[in-house]
């Protein structure tokens, strides 16, 4: 089983990976809390390049995805630091019952949360001049 198994709609990252892209080395962008829901949004620049270009991605030479996931039902979260660089790796585990448990541990940022749903809300190709985010 992979992080991408417990995802409610995967077919938008199956359709740019063969498999499910690592959340290994990857830059956390933005880290979003709404009270509807109540839901965490995530926006994750991938450290993996696409196997697959849809059209629209060929025409720009995509080589880099952000990946939006949004945690939904959120009953617990934690955060500890937060910076401008935010390289970490995530885990995304099934918890106890039907729970989704998503840990985020960097060197600026750790984050823990336990929610009902996992849920792909977005994946934008675009093309980055070097191939993986930097590494601290």
């Amino acid at each position: 089983m992979t992080w991408l198994d417990l995802a409610e709609n995967p077919e938008a990252v199956k359709s740019a990976f063969e498999i499910a892209p690592s959340l290994k080395d990857v830059e956390v962008v933005a880290l979003r809390i709404d009270r509807d829901g109540p839901t965490i949004t995530v926006d994750i620049a991938l450290s993996e390049q696409p196997s697959k270009l849809s059209p629209r991605w060929e025409r720009i030479s995509a080589n880099a995805v952000t990946l939006t996931l949004q945690l939904l039902g959120v009953e617990t979260v934690s955060l500890d630091g937060w910076a401008t660089e935010n390289q970490a790796t995530i885990d995304i585990n099934p918890g106890s019952s039907t729970k989704i448990e998503v840990q985020i541990t960097g060197a600026t940022t750790q984050f823990r949360c336990r929610c009902q749903w996992l849920r792909i809300a977005g994946l934008t190709g675009y093309r980055r001049e070097s191939h993986s985010p930097k590494i601290s």
